[in-house]
């Protein structure tokens, strides 16, 4: 089998701009991938990054040895190696992609590839169900609506303000404005009085706060009970981040922008994070975030995959979830598609898979995931060929 061609797509989706890769073979089993830089700024540099990989590295080869061609593309590219977003988002693309056609190939999931699965069925929480909410009563309000459809996981953005453009505004300058942090002890105490004490309750800080602001606000928000804050603190502070951990008894959780087992290495050695969240979409790829999860493991973490990507993204990362033994919850958005100008990715999204606050795994081969191509047709980016 040889690699012939491939298509980028960059396809609005909602709040999301998805970079979706579809490798063809000459023997007409093709492979998808997604490069995970679907918010801030970067699409179209992770889709031009893509190609450049693509067409150096990938196209006319044998799909079948992943290893080879990541190990490949990581020591010959330059900027993979202690890469950041853009490089590795593309990196990781590719390796779902080979993962997607050796499983269509074998006629097995991916994740069995992998050694799963070890359940049928992967805990999930709740994304974007905050849409619209701005005060503790709103938020209260919503979230015991999502609770009544069966879920036993919120997350939201108690440091973030609406915005038109980002749709949250995280803090500026590490630091919140005058009257803002009683806004969030509102949002949350309201929540977790609305929701009760066996609903968990996850807070993404989106970077964090400077120490002084940061500090007090985690000792008032202990008594809440929260499961975790996800990045408490700007990702580039490891010293910052081991320092909170020490002060501070609720779980922190870090890995959304950590690129590689070698990113994680440096993140588990600080001791802070009782759980690590690496996005499959840009860290990496499915084997590489097999070896971050194991990493993991060694320094007694859980895994909780950050997944804010299409719905490729999702199927993506339940692969992984469904394989590993420290796998903790997978992150869902359970309202994607009533999203502002939302277009499907897939024909299956496995979001619709989710019974009460559980997801029931796809055995469809490979990652499980179909193609919608009359929705993305129009939104081609690049075509790869053999030259």
């Amino acid at each position: 089998m040889k690699i012939t061609a491939a298509n980028i797509y960059v396809v609005p989706t909602g709040f999301r701009r998805a970079v979706i890769l579809e490798l063809e073979t000459d023997e007409g089993i093709t492979g998808l991938g997604e490069a995970g830089i679907a918010y801030g700024l970067g699409t179209t540099a992770a889709a031009e990054m893509l190609a450049a990989m693509l067409e150096r590295l990938v196209i006319g080869r044998d799909p079948s040895p992943v290893e080879l061609i990541w190990n490949d593309i990581y020591d010959q590219g330059f900027w993979t190696k202690g890469g950041g977003a853009i490089s590795i988002a593309g990196l990781s693309a590719i390796d779902h992609a080979l993962w997607d056609i050796k499983g269509k190939t074998l006629g097995v999931p991916v994740y069995s590839l992998l050694g799963g699965p070890i359940e049928t069925e992967l805990d999930v929480y709740a994304n974007g169900w905050w849409l619209g909410c701005d005060n503790g009563s709103e938020f209260a309000e919503a979230g015991l609506r999502t609770v009544d459809r069966g879920y036993r996981g919120l997350k939201l953005y108690p440091l973030g303000m609406a915005d038109p453009v980002t749709v949250i505004r995280h803090p500026a300058r590490r630091s919140l404005r005058e009257g803002e942090l009683a806004l969030v002890i509102d949002r949350v105490e309201k929540l977790r009085a609305a929701v009760g004490d066996d609903i968990a309750i996850m807070l993404d800080f989106g970077g964090g706060l400077s120490s002084d602001q940061l500090l007090p606000l985690l000792r008032r928000l202990e008594p809440f009970g929260v499961c975790f804050v996800e990045e408490p603190v700007d990702p580039a502070l490891p010293g910052a981040l081991k320092r909170v951990g020490r002060q501070t008894s609720i779980p922190l959780a870090a890995g959304e922008r950590v690129y590689t087992r070698y990113g994680f290495h440096s993140l588990l050695e600080t001791g802070a994070v009782s759980i690590i969240q690496p996005d499959l979409c840009n860290t990496g790829g499915l084997m590489e975030g097999r070896k971050i999860a194991a990493l993991a493991e060694i320094h007694n973490v859980r895994v909780a995959p950050h997944n804010y990507g299409s719905t490729l993204a999702t199927a993506i990362s339940a692969q992984l979830a469904a394989c590993i033994p420290n796998f903790m919850v997978l992150e869902c958005f359970p309202d994607y598609a009533r999203e502002p100008d939302y277009r499907p990715i897939l024909e299956n999204p496995w979001e619709d898979n989710v019974r009460n606050g559980r997801m029931i795994l796809d055995a469809l081969p490979g990652l499980g995931a179909v193609l919608d191509k009359a929705s993305v047709k129009n939104h081609l980016w690049k075509r790869v060929t053999l030259e």
